[in-house]
């Protein structure tokens, strides 16, 4: 077996072990599984559902596009309750493809559970049986592995005539994006079977992608980075020691590198994965910066401390890499805010994200980085991939494409976003507020750039809907809405398909 294989192996094995020594600890913990439901007036957006959507035509309104063809999917936990048990993070509940489908200017939804081992085997018990992220159920069942684990309940991305839906510390899923079916457990090679594997895969340019994985539970924190090729072959993979086991979400990437952004969030001890997490803000962040064509060539780069799930776009220029990213001032959303959504118990709500531009100095390794903040909430940040360029000849500044995501206004209810922002290379700012009750869901760049298609729910209506927007004018609002009177539970991500 070469080196590779001999890795790999190992790092499963160990991986096993870990997970059933953890679950051990879990069976025996006295806290009780139960939380009850918010009573707070947007407690229907966390209500979770309990089966398929049935295809639905949705009433259209405003100027749809003749030309405007195509399939938007969306994924996020659905499932959050089983036999009077109730999640209490909004990590844990069981991934549901949200399937919209525009054609002659008529919009259509459906919807369907991802057929995880996990759903399975509960949709068959009736009850949850697998301790989840941040909650131990009655009765557990022992995990095995990575994958018993999995609710596939995070993001969706194309892959070869499938599409998968990905989780964070385990394997991918494969799914129909015509019909929804669960078409099985996608592996990049036997020895790398159930290894964590995260929601935000990039492209690498020639119909692969690079990715990584996080392993903090068996005492040394590791990193696994991927390159898979366009046969969905393992070109490469590299096992990197961390400093400190931060929470790892995305990352992003230039020409040449890749940018992974460790916060200050992490892993100690604790009853569920969430509760092992502590905000460590004397650790202070770090800035990973690996070489693409060397996995071996790192450069770490200290940074205050900060929490971050998103990153934005990243270049390089004139000796620096920037980096944009949503950086929160601690981890309290995910450790508290995440949490606080399910149950409404009383806790404050969490810190919210400011865009910021890391500067990182290239040929002087030595020289800090600066942090420039740019005073805009934003989640979720999208963008056309591809537009950057190394500068304008003519102010030596870099050509970014502008940055569109989600933020909140005074008015937003437990911190839910509520508008839809743009901020451009220069700083300046556009942004669209919704009706109140409305929640605004990740937006998607579709139709080359031009235009931005992002979902909602309002709880206020009982309604899920659409809206189109030019993206170089959101002030003026949604050229084209379509809505249903069907409530749709939350999601995290999603991806466009052209028809």
């Amino acid at each position: 077996m070469d080196r590779r294989r001999f890795l790999t192996a190992a790092i499963a094995c160990a991986s096993y072990s870990a997970l059933a020594s953890n679950a051990d600890k879990l069976l025996t913990a006295s806290r009780s599984p139960v939380m009850a439901a918010s009573t707070a007036p947007w407690r229907k957006a966390f209500a979770g559902v309990r089966a398929d959507f049935s295809p639905r035509q949705l009433q259209t309104e405003g100027q749809w596009p003749a030309d405007f063809n195509g399939m938007l999917l969306r994924n996020g936990p659905a499932r959050l309750e089983r036999a009077g048990e109730r999640y209490q993070h909004w990590f844990d509940g069981d991934g549901m493809v949200q399937q919209f489908t525009f054609a002659n200017g008529k919009v259509q939804h459906q919807g369907k559970f991802i057929q995880t081992k996990k759903y399975l085997v509960e949709e068959m018990a009736g009850a949850f049986r697998y301790h989840t992220a941040g909650t131990l159920v009655k009765n557990p069942l022992p995990a095995r592995n990575n994958d018993d684990l999995n609710t596939a309940n995070t993001a969706l991305i194309p892959w070869q005539g499938e599409v998968l839906a990905l989780w964070e510390g385990g394997s991918a899923h494969r799914v129909d994006p015509q019909s929804l079916s669960t078409l099985g457990v996608k592996d990049f090679g036997e020895q790398y079977k159930q290894l964590p594997f995260s929601a935000h895969p990039l492209p690498d340019g020639q119909g692969g992608m690079w990715n990584f994985g996080t392993w903090y539970v068996s005492g040394q924190p590791l990193m696994l980075l991927y390159h898979i090729g366009a046969k969905s072959e393992m070109q490469r993979m590299q096992q990197i020691t961390l400093p400190q086991a931060s929470y790892l979400h995305a990352f992003s990437q230039t020409a040449e590198k890749l940018v992974f952004f460790l916060g200050a969030c992490v892993y100690e001890q604790g009853q569920t994965f969430i509760d092992a997490f502590k905000w460590r803000p004397e650790l202070g962040s770090q800035l990973l910066i690996i070489d693409k064509t060397d996995f071996t060539q790192q450069q770490w780069v200290e940074l205050p401390a900060g929490f971050a799930f998103h990153c934005g776009q990243a270049w390089q220029q004139g000796g620096k890499l920037h980096l944009q990213a949503c950086l929160y001032p601690d981890s309290g959303v995910m450790l508290e805010g995440m949490s606080y959504l399910l149950t409404g118990d009383g806790r404050k709500q969490s810190s919210e994200a400011e865009l910021v531009t890391i500067r990182v100095p290239l040929s002087n390794k030595s020289a800090a980085a600066k942090i420039e903040r740019s005073g805009l909430v934003m989640e979720f940040p999208q963008f056309v991939a591809g537009f950057q360029s190394t500068g304008s000849a003519a102010s030596g500044k870099p050509e970014v494409a502008p940055l569109f995501g989600v933020s909140g206004s005074d008015r937003s209810e437990a911190g839910l976003s509520d508008s839809l922002v743009r901020i451009d290379a220069s700083g300046r700012q556009q942004k669209y507020q919704f009706a109140p009750g409305v929640v605004a869901e990740e937006p998607l760049l579709v139709s080359g750039g031009r235009q931005v298609l992002i979902s909602w729910l309002d709880y206020r209506k009982n309604q899920s809907g659409l809206s189109l927007f030019n993206s170089h004018d959101l002030n003026a609002g949604p050229v084209a809405q379509a809505r249903m009177d069907r409530m749709l539970p939350l999601g995290f991500h999603g991806c466009w398909l052209d028809a």
